[in-house]
């Protein structure tokens, strides 16, 4: 009878079940469908980008059963990260009932997210790598502080992420700016800056990205490298416009004098904050016979209670730069005694990283 049971396939296997905290919905994903696939499905909202496990938006933490990863999660989430048991949701093929956790904000952005026209109306270079680019789009768009959006331009076969470096306007806005490094081998990068690009067409898509202010009134400590200065400029000047009274401590990472850009923003920042602001730049390679007297190293040589004016271990820290960046950053934090759940990130990776 067995064999004969068998012969016939058995039983129908019932699909396995995720449930998500602290919200307590659950749901059905089906064979080979992904945690995150099934979610977007079922309307979950759940942060996402890339779907292909690099940029980490969709992280989550697991709190019971078993996931197999289509790709090893360490190729974008820390050493801490897996320790604390966060996965990859748009990696994640359930061996097991799950139950995970998402983060619950009242903040959480929920703006619509639409595609837009847009054109180019003015470029200015910041150094002599990173241009602010000014676009004026055909309707406004609501956004969170932090987030990014996708550009698409006509005869490039992928869109390229850019945060926004403005605040947001209370009810939406057309005019916006984004910070780009010129990309060594980048075609959009190398497009945008062989010559005047005032006037170009593109295509905008967003709102997106999970990196944004948290309710708390907890310290923050910002740490930044390049182009990273965008998205903390926009949720720091937002957070100046809303009256957020907690402590700043910004690390902004360089190589020399000559990559320190918005440094009349950050002053303004440091004379209108109700609290403490400091702005502490960090050079890595500035020649040692310059006039140079701050900070040299990198920003994790400074991640310490004298340099950083409060309790590091008290912080809620944001991050936001190139993968290394980020990576070195997170395990220095770690052995600061932050919790993973109070560090919030956004890395920048470049179009050979997306492609590798």
């Amino acid at each position: 009878m067995k064999k004969l049971f068998g012969l016939f396939g058995g039983a129908k296997k019932t699909p396995l079940k995720a449930t998500i905290q602290p919200s307590g919905k659950s749901f059905e994903v089906p064979k080979n469908n992904t945690l995150l696939q099934t979610a977007l499905n079922e309307g979950v909202n759940f942060p996402f980008h890339c779907t292909v496990g690099t940029c980490g938006n969709c992280r989550c933490k697991l709190l019971d059963g078993e996931v197999k990863a289509i790709m090893d999660f360490s190729y974008t989430l820390s050493e801490p990260e897996l320790d604390e048991g966060y996965i990859l949701a748009c990696q994640s093929l359930l061996k097991t009932d799950v139950i995970i956790e998402l983060e619950a904000d009242a903040n959480q952005p929920k703006h619509s997210v639409k595609t837009y026209k847009g054109t180019i109306t003015d470029t200015h270079m910041h150094t002599h790598d990173i241009m602010e680019v000014t676009v004026e789009l055909d309707q406004a768009i609501s956004f969170t502080a932090g987030q990014f959006a996708d550009i698409g331009l006509e005869g490039f076969s992928r869109h390229r992420s850019y945060s926004f470096a403005n605040a947001p306007a209370a009810n939406g806005q057309k005019t916006l700016s984004f910070h780009v490094r010129n990309v060594p081998g980048g075609d959009y990068t190398q497009w945008l800056f062989e010559k005047d690009r005032k006037g170009e067409a593109f295509e905008l898509h967003g709102h997106s990205g999970a990196f944004w202010l948290r309710t708390s009134d907890a310290p923050i400590l910002a740490i930044a490298g390049g182009s990273g200065m965008a998205p903390l400029k926009s949720i720091l000047e937002d957070a100046l416009k809303n009256n957020i009274n907690r402590p700043v401590t910004y690390l902004f990472g360089a190589r020399a004098q000559r990559d320190l850009y918005c440094l009349d923003d950050m002053k303004k920042l440091t004379e209108k904050w109700s609290n403490s602001f400091k702005f502490v730049p960090v050079l890595s390679e500035e020649p040692e016979d310059s006039d140079w007297t701050g900070k040299r190293g990198l920003v994790t040589d400074f991640i310490d209670d004298e340099t950083i004016g409060f309790s590091v271990s008290d912080s809620h820290a944001y991050l936001c730069g190139p993968p290394g960046m980020i990576d070195a950053t997170l395990v220095k934090l770690e052995e600061a005694n932050i919790s993973l759940d109070n560090i919030h990130y956004d890395k920048f990776l470049d179009s050979r990283q997306l492609e590798s």
